[in-house]
């Protein structure tokens, strides 16, 4: 309780300096009583080296040096905890609730132990003059900072780096003098490692009267630091190793949940994550490898590593030794942390091995029940400490007790893990008949037998964390699912083989059943086809899209996306760099799988031109260094739910753009002149001009002429002569089922635009071809509304009309005047148009809805189509 003579009135942030040659930081900050002198502190930083901060912009350093003021000072704030804050300069307000849920939340322990009054708000100023937000282009090495402490997941973090053969360093805060487990570590790692030293004002550490004592975010803090680093010192990752057990809370407080290791949780990872990217740069990214894993899986993966089991420590009580170095000083063997360790580990190390470590079999204290009960959720509350989930540590018990089964920590609790709650999900079904509860090596061996082994699944299991860039997220998976199995899942599988040649592969696809995506139950990680939704995925995932554009340079890549002309566009662009004789690939939507041209080295001049989908686009992590964007129109509802999140997954393509980049666009419509308005690329829309003569286009209708212009545009950036992007487009073949002539039969033309699948592209196909006097509408459908493709049968006066189910039935709201035919045989629809179209007419396949409801997809549909065309063509000739 404070003395009531002591009444603190604010807590300034007073400023700060940065003195690079002499790798020091200096924070100061002051607290103001009741008719007394302020209390001044002052916090050092010392850096390892001295920076080069020429190449770094100024607005970006002053931007965290500042950030890393505010949140040094969570140490100095929660000594009194003033009702007021006071800053030189007034916060956004988003920046103002990022620091206020820090700060509050990092401090919930501290609130809890203290009683003090969680909702009221910590009161960080907020600027009534709200500037836009910026952030910095700042290119980095692909290498990355990996933070060191002494326990077992940052060594496994760090393994499992080094057998990726990823460029990494050790980053090491340093408080006080130097630590010897640390020291001990980096060496035995065998990797560099940046030490940077924080000086606590000395004030804090003798202690000041009636001050309030507690936890406070510690990884947080670690977590700027190395940010700090990071930008410092020019690296792209800043990898931490904390575990999905992580963000699960002790307890309730003021109807607010209380966790211990919240700056360690999947919140603050990613609140922290979306930060950088708003307002430092989104070419850094802080995350946790292991983030898909309980405690217990990394306790398996560490049980592997045998060099560090003499060196490492868990235990916060002990860690502060800087000289000693046998197993005695390293664990305290009485706290939360030390059971902890020694219960996750007994379950996968030979008995002996664990009594190496700890010198003790904690099985055998009846001095620690309380301390077991505790972790095990059999006390009043989960232990204010770095431990795993009561869950996970009740299996751990179960799996461990045949090999302590006499000791008196097993026999105290193994009946309580014989209520249902606990024992029938506890049941082991090894493929090798290994018996229930023996000791277990290898988490891969578990597999369920039934629902009722849900526990012991989950917990073994991943959880979906795309923070982690794919370039990491294979990293302490065991096995990997194919999920879709067609022409793309066939090249992801021969890339895993060469690339993972340890991961299992497993393959679940629509044609095994409508259970397949029930098998993910059984994967660590899965690769996924476009056409499943990101929303079906129960574990973690990633998509060949992302493995590719996480292998390629993305300056040697041209991306386009589009409602329509988006495959014209794409192969427009691939003749032109072709003619132009860049080294180019067409990959993507209409050329080969991507992944097919990463099983051979590539070649330093290698370009690519990808088609992409809003399926895959929806879930893309890099844009391409050209980003195109032909035109939009509602599409895919079935997949996407609504329009906007069909336009938010197109717009992803220029989401991860940075000044470098391209965006190039049709400026016709008006959503993409207000995109191109919020790009960080370069934006181009295309010109009106075109570069050839129109005579000389081989390909129908004015959307045509603007995918020629698109591509034209795209040329120009790339360095390519006007008389070269001429003379590519002059000998373009257009591509099979887009407003392709099937042919002349008795005076009628036929044409295939079986591509065609909404009414708006439809649309653009009957504007293009004179005198259509018969159209094939109709497919699966998807919600779209044909009002306007209605007023343009009309307006055409086109009579003769073939309407597919389903969607048929919904495009004339007015029949009258129309001579329709209802059909699902496309013979018959063929036959209709032979009947019904005069001499001089065309026929058009054009169909305003998807095709997958008659025909395996647009392709299917024109083949038919063409080849019923060609028989009664003939039939009748003769």
């Amino acid at each position: 309780m404070q003395n009531k003579n002591l009444k603190p009135i604010f807590f300034e942030f007073s400023g700060y300096k940065f003195k690079p040659r002499e790798k020091i930081l200096k924070f100061e900050y002051k607290i103001g009583f009741v008719g007394q002198k302020p209390l001044v502190f002052v916090e050092k930083i010392i850096l390892p080296k001295v920076p080069d901060i020429k190449k770094i912009p100024q607005g970006l350093l002053s931007e965290l040096l500042g950030d890393i003021h505010l949140m040094l000072g969570i140490s100095y704030y929660k000594t009194y905890c003033p009702p007021k804050i006071k800053l030189a300069k007034a916060l956004s307000q988003n920046k103002a609730l990022f620091w206020e849920t820090v700060y509050k939340k990092g401090l919930g322990e501290f609130f809890y132990r203290n009683n003090l009054d969680i909702k009221k708000k910590i009161g960080f100023p907020i600027s009534q003059k709200q500037k836009k937000e910026k952030n910095y282009f700042l290119p980095r090495k692909n290498r990355s900072l990996v933070g060191v402490g002494g326990g077992k997941d940052s060594l496994a973090a760090i393994e499992l780096l080094k057998q990726a053969k990823k460029d990494i360093a050790g980053f090491v805060v340093q408080t006080g003098e130097a630590s010897k487990i640390i020291e001990d570590i980096v060496k035995t790692a065998g990797v560099k490692s940046l030490v940077i030293k924080r000086v606590l004002d000395e004030k804090l550490l003798s202690g000041l009267e009636q001050s309030y004592q507690g936890h406070i975010p510690i990884s947080a803090i670690y977590g700027f630091l190395g940010l700090l680093l990071g930008i410092l010192y020019d690296y792209k990752n800043i990898i931490v190793a904390n575990e999905y057990s992580s963000n699960f809370g002790n307890l309730k407080y003021q109807n607010q949940e209380i966790n211990h290791q919240w700056s360690k949780s999947a919140e603050f990872e990613n609140l922290f994550q979306g930060y950088i990217n708003r307002y430092y740069t989104p070419q850094i990214r802080y995350f946790s490898l292991l983030r898909p894993f309980y405690e217990i899986r990394i306790a398996e993966m560490f049980s592997r590593l045998k060099k560090y089991h003499t060196l490492f420590s868990s235990c916060n009580k002990k860690f502060a030794n800087k000289k000693s170095d046998g197993a005695g000083e390293r664990w305290c063997l009485n706290c939360p942390k030390c059971l902890s360790s020694f219960l996750l580990l007994a379950t996968f190390l030979p008995k002996n091995d664990l009594l190496k470590i700890f010198k003790k079999n904690l099985f055998q204290e009846k001095a620690l029940e309380n301390q077991f009960s505790d972790i095990l959720g059999f006390g009043k509350i989960k232990p204010f400490d770095c431990v795993g989930t009561f869950e996970e540590n009740k299996m751990a018990l179960y799996l461990a007790k045949n090999k302590f089964k006499n000791d008196f920590i097993i026999r105290k609790f193994s009946p309580a893990l014989t209520a249902p709650a606990v024992v029938p999900r506890a049941l082991l079904c090894h493929p090798e008949g290994t018996p229930e509860g023996s000791h277990i090596r290898d988490s891969s061996a578990i597999r369920p037998q039934n629902d009722r082994t849900r526990s012991l699944r989950e917990i073994f299991s991943t959880h979906p964390c795309l923070n982690i860039p794919t370039e990491f997220r294979f990293l302490g998976m065991k096995n990997v699912l194919i999920l879709g199995y067609g022409k793309e899942g066939k090249i992801t599988e021969q890339y895993l083989k060469k690339y993972f040649p340890d991961l299992k592969i497993g393959v679940a696809d629509q044609k095994q059943g409508s259970g397949y995506l029930k098998k993910q139950n059984y994967y660590d990680i899965a690769v996924k086809t476009p056409g499943v939704a990101k929303e079906n995925l129960k574990i973690q995932y990633t998509t060949a899209t992302n493995i590719f554009f996480s292998q390629v340079d993305n300056n040697k890549i041209i991306g386009i996306t589009g409602s329509k002309g988006k495959s014209t566009t794409a192969s427009l662009i691939f003749e032109i760099l072709k003619t132009a004789g860049k080294n180019v690939q067409l990959l993507g939507n209409i050329g080969a799988p991507m992944l097919k041209a990463l099983m051979s080295p590539l070649p330093k001049t290698q370009m690519f031109v990808l088609e992409l989908s809003s399926y895959q686009l929806d879930d893309i992590e890099q844009s391409p260094g050209v980003a195109v964007i032909t035109n939009l129109f509602p599409e895919h509802m079935n997949y996407h739910g609504n329009v906007e999140n069909y336009f938010k997954a197109k717009k992803n393509i220029i989401k991860f753009q940075n000044k470098n980049n391209f965006f190039v666009y049709n400026p016709k419509v008006s959503r993409l002149r207000e995109w191109g308005r919020e790009a960080r690329a370069k934006v181009l829309a295309f010109k009106t001009e075109l570069p050839l003569k129109e005579t000389e286009i081989p390909l129908l209708g004015e959307h045509n002429k603007d995918n020629i212009r698109i591509a034209a545009t795209v040329g120009v950036i790339l360095g390519v002569s006007k008389e070269t992007i001429a003379r590519a487009v002059k000998n373009f073949k257009p591509l099979p089922h887009r407003l392709e002539l099937v042919g002349e039969f008795q005076g009628i033309k036929f044409y295939d635009d079986a591509i065609s699948t909404a009414p708006e592209s439809t649309i653009f196909a009957i504007a293009c071809l004179p005198n259509v006097q018969t159209v094939f509408l109709g497919g699966e459908d998807r919600g779209y509304k044909f009002s306007e493709l209605e007023k343009t049968l009309k307006k055409y006066q086109i009579k003769n009309i073939v309407l597919f189910p389903n969607s048929g039935k919904k495009i004339l709201k007015n029949k009258q005047g129309f001579n329709i035919l209802e059909t699902t045989k496309m013979a018959e629809a063929v036959k209709f148009a032979f009947d019904n179209t005069e001499k001089n007419g065309v026929c058009l396949l054009s169909t305003a809805s998807p095709s997958y409801n008659l025909w395996k997809n647009f392709e299917d549909q024109g083949e038919q189509f063409q080849k019923w065309v060609k028989f009664y063509g003939k039939k009748n000739k003769k």
